[in-house]
């Protein structure tokens, strides 16, 4: 068996401080502390020596791990927590904290063992590696409310409702349901820029978006800006008289804005709606659907603009 002297030096040479304290005395004093432990807390042997170790968390008690090592102590176990202590000086350091109870033949509690680690540079480094997750974070669903929705608008982005189209196309597909796409742009745009502002403009085009996704009846009917002035709806289990019915309506809702257009035939802002209706099957494509909706509202446009037109074959 290793001898005392040896066991004693290295105690004395240990890089971490160690001390013991008296579990049979009132408050548990301390009556060991090895040089560690006062290079670590600044404290010398007679200013250590018969008090408890409570002086290393100063003002600062109330920690979260304090109730552990009450816990540990009332019930003689291990335990192991990382605590703020207080040097002489007043520096903070984090302590990572470990008590052990030491019993006799007997099986009586008689000391506490106290290994103390100064592990404030592994703490800063975690805690600014959290700061910094939480800032990835962060900027991770920035980003991905930027993919969702619309800058400029707030309602749904055009990459938004090309994922959608695809989960949409796929459903349709399997239960042979039918699909809506209303291809809606505002009537005159660049002309009421050129009259009223790039900032009036900016608003117009909030308010019409706004206006757009009010009018939506159904919880799986959605709205998007496509881009500029353009925007697109895609409705589901919707057949052409309810969708022109629809279109009419979200025309209406655009013109009882009045929302003045004084280079506009109309006198208002308005907008023109071309759809496409389609039961999607294994040789349609959503591309060409698309481009019939585009083409109904290019015939939109064409007719005097202000109108809704279906697509035809």
């Amino acid at each position: 068996m290793i001898n005392i002297e040896i066991l004693m030096q290295a105690v004395m040479e240990s890089r971490d401080g160690i001390t013991i304290s008296d579990a049979r005395l009132p408050d548990y004093p301390l009556v060991f502390a090895n040089p560690a432990f006062e290079k670590l807390t600044g404290y010398t042997q007679d200013e250590i020596i018969n008090n408890n170790c409570r002086y290393l968390q100063a003002n600062d008690k109330q920690q979260r791990d304090t109730s552990k090592i009450r816990k540990a102590i009332q019930q003689g176990e291990y335990c192991l927590v990382t605590l703020r202590n207080y040097r002489k000086d007043g520096t903070m350091f984090w302590n990572e904290l470990s008590i052990s109870p030491v019993y006799n033949a007997q099986a009586e509690l008689t000391h506490f063992i106290g290994i103390q680690k100064d592990v404030t540079a592994r703490v800063t480094l975690e805690q600014h590696l959290l700061q910094e997750r939480k800032l990835l974070e962060q900027t991770k669903a920035k980003l991905e409310q930027l993919i969702i929705h619309d800058g400029l608008t707030g309602i749904y982005s055009r990459s938004y409702f090309e994922d959608q189209l695809s989960i949409f196309w796929k459903h349709a597909v399997e239960s042979q349901n039918s699909l809506v796409v209303m291809f809606i742009d505002v009537d005159y745009f660049k002309l009421f820029n050129d009259s009223y502002g790039h900032i009036a403009g900016d608003e117009a085009l909030k308010t019409v978006a706004s206006c757009l996704h009010d009018s939506m009846r159904r919880n799986n009917d959605f709205v998007a800006r496509y881009g500029g002035e353009e925007f697109i709806v895609l409705a589901a289990d919707m057949d052409k008289e309810q969708a022109i019915a629809h279109a009419d309506l979200l025309c209406q809702n655009i013109r009882n804005l009045n929302i003045p257009h004084a280079s506009s035939p109309h006198h208002f802002l308005t907008i023109s709606c071309g759809i496409a209706y389609i039961k999607p099957n294994a040789e349609s494509t959503s591309k060409v659907f698309l481009h019939c909706a585009d083409q109904a509202l290019y015939q939109a446009k064409a007719k005097g603009r202000n109108k809704v037109v279906l697509y035809k074959d």
